[in-house]
């Protein structure tokens, strides 16, 4: 086999993620359970850690300087609403997508800096999408039943947005991976990441056993 051909195969066998179980998964005892769902795919944690989060942090974690996605985020209020045939002004008292989705971030960044919650960089073959599998839709009603939050978290965007909160989705994983190699370089700028091997690399994807 080539020399490119074993750079391919490598960077797809320890692609890296980044995730992060929210202050509602560890105030509800579910660390261990997402950690155990983690490992039992085949994926391995190299980095792990719990932080009490400031507001500094999330702020450089989630985009909220940027108009373009707290207007997506007021967009997708908007459209939980109108699903339900329910006027957003009545409830909340604003309609426009900008006010909404800073109303939505400025919950966020209260929710996300609550309590606790537990970081990880999790290794293995195409990692990102993989944790995304498992992790579900984020938004719960809509997560299918075997993933994290389909079967643990039961919250409703509309309720969230009434009761001025973040909705509780228990988790965050990266989406692609540059995001991940962004959240991993602003969460574990130390680089305390352990390199090893896990019991059953073998049989699960290579050529021999």
């Amino acid at each position: 086999m080539n020399t490119q051909n074993n750079l391919v195969i490598k960077g797809i066998k320890n692609q890296r993620t980044y995730c992060m179980i929210k202050p509602d998964g560890v105030v509800r005892g579910l660390t261990g359970e997402i950690i155990r769902r983690i490992e039992l795919s085949g994926l391995k944690i190299v980095a792990l850690k719990m932080v009490k989060a400031n507001k500094d942090m999330i702020l450089k974690h989630y985009p909220v300087s940027d108009q373009s996605w707290v207007d997506k985020l007021g967009d997708k209020g908007l459209s939980t609403f109108s699903d339900l045939d329910l006027d957003i002004n009545e409830f909340l008292g604003m309609n426009n997508k900008s006010e909404v989705g800073k109303s939505v971030a400025d919950a966020l960044v209260d929710y996300m800096t609550s309590a606790p919650i537990v970081c990880m960089i999790v290794e293995g073959v195409q990692a990102v999408d993989m944790v995304r599998k498992l992790a579900g839709h984020t938004l719960p009603f809509k997560a299918d039943m075997g993933t994290i939050r389909g079967d643990f978290s039961v919250d409703s965007p509309v309720v969230a947005n009434i009761e001025g909160r973040a909705i509780h989705n228990l988790f965050h994983t990266s989406e692609t991976i540059q995001e991940a190699q962004n959240e991993i370089n602003l969460w574990f700028s130390d680089s305390n990441e352990i390199n090893y091997t896990r019991a059953g690399e073998d049989i699960m994807y290579s050529k021999t056993y």
